[in-house]
């Protein structure tokens, strides 16, 4: 495996800084190159030989140049503002190049009712938001090995679930390729990096898109919700929280679900956890409705356990008194 080279000679390489970044050797940042390259590459040659959906061409153009936007961000590490401005405007190119990615309408089906909520006329924009806030709430994600690709691939088993069969070869490629990258992601040989995050969660969040507006009302606006809760209730809880703290929004720090999971439980137990409540409301939810809805609360009250368990344990350990003689300095407390 060249992956080394490779990163070195582009100088996509995530140096350990055991503040943020613990991993323990210097790791290339390649992952999504090597997931996202071949994907789009076959999908791409898929969608013009073949008689495939003509949103495919703008969403893999799309996430192409926004691989290219997560390639620069590894390399030049670019303030958080550059990078929703680069997603935005791809975003909003996105939605003038294909009409099926706007949202028009919303159609909810709650309590075996069936009700519309009408986006327009701000239909782009909030279009936007949703896409630009799930693409983020992704990258934030990020930072376990095997939680992006974990993620991605059951994402894309939902999409394909739902978006015909004009659509699902692109996803089923992408699933493909998470698999391969996954099996050196797991052993800490390659990291996704922001390339990985963007291009794919972007791929993610057009598809949904797609699926929703082919289905013609059939597929409920709540079902992503199912879908995707996990890393936008995690994006949404810090997002309130950093400002609490006089800290930015968009400030890195260890205070992200995956890195409670670390804190807490066994670094083996913790991605399986993890995938496991993302997925287990969506698959509820293609099976029953109401299952789904049952699953999504008791999920949603583990995450707030594990969350509350993790500041109690640091509470008491900011305020335990230091063992030792009466004038002994304080003891550092070290963190996994």
């Amino acid at each position: 495996m060249n992956a080394h080279a490779f990163g070195a000679a582009t100088h996509l390489i995530d140096e350990p800084d055991q503040v943020r970044k613990l991993h323990t050797t210097a790791t290339p940042l390649i992952g999504g190159l090597a997931v996202l390259v071949p994907s789009l590459l076959l999908s791409l040659t898929y969608t013009l030989n073949i008689k495939a959906d003509p949103f495919l061409m703008t969403a893999i153009l799309a996430s192409g140049v926004m691989l290219a936007v997560g390639v620069i961000d590894d390399r030049l590490n670019l303030s958080a503002s550059w990078r929703i401005l680069a997603l935005t405007i791809i975003v909003l190119a996105v939605t003038a190049l294909e009409p099926l990615f706007i949202l028009h309408t919303l159609r909810f089906h709650i309590m075996r009712v069936d009700f519309d909520v009408p986006l327009e006329p701000f239909a782009v924009p909030l279009t936007a938001l949703m896409i630009v806030g799930f693409v983020n709430a992704s990258n934030m994600a990020d930072g376990m090995n095997g939680q992006l690709l974990g993620s991605v691939i059951i994402w894309s088993l939902f999409i394909v679930l739902h978006i015909g069969a004009g659509g699902n070869l692109p996803y089923l490629i992408l699933i493909c390729s998470c698999i391969v990258a996954l099996f050196f992601n797991l052993r800490g040989q390659i990291f996704s990096g922001s390339a990985g995050a963007y291009a794919a969660s972007l791929f993610i969040a057009l598809g949904a898109i797609a699926a929703y507006r082919k289905a013609w009302g059939a597929l409920p606006a709540e079902t992503p919700v199912f879908w995707f809760w996990l890393p936008v209730l995690d994006c949404l809880r810090l997002f309130a929280s950093r400002p609490l703290k006089r800290q930015s929004p968009f400030r890195g720090d260890r205070n992200h679900f995956h890195h409670v999971l670390l804190d807490l439980v066994p670094a083996r137990f913790a991605l399986a956890i993890y995938l496991a409540l993302l997925a287990i409301p969506g698959v509820a939810w293609e099976i029953d409705a109401r299952s789904g809805k049952f699953a999504l609360l008791g999920c949603v009250a583990i995450y707030a356990l594990l969350i509350a368990t993790n500041e109690l344990r640091h509470w008491i350990a900011g305020n335990r008194t230091p063992s030792g003689p009466p004038n002994a300095a304080p003891q550092r407390i070290a963190r996994s």
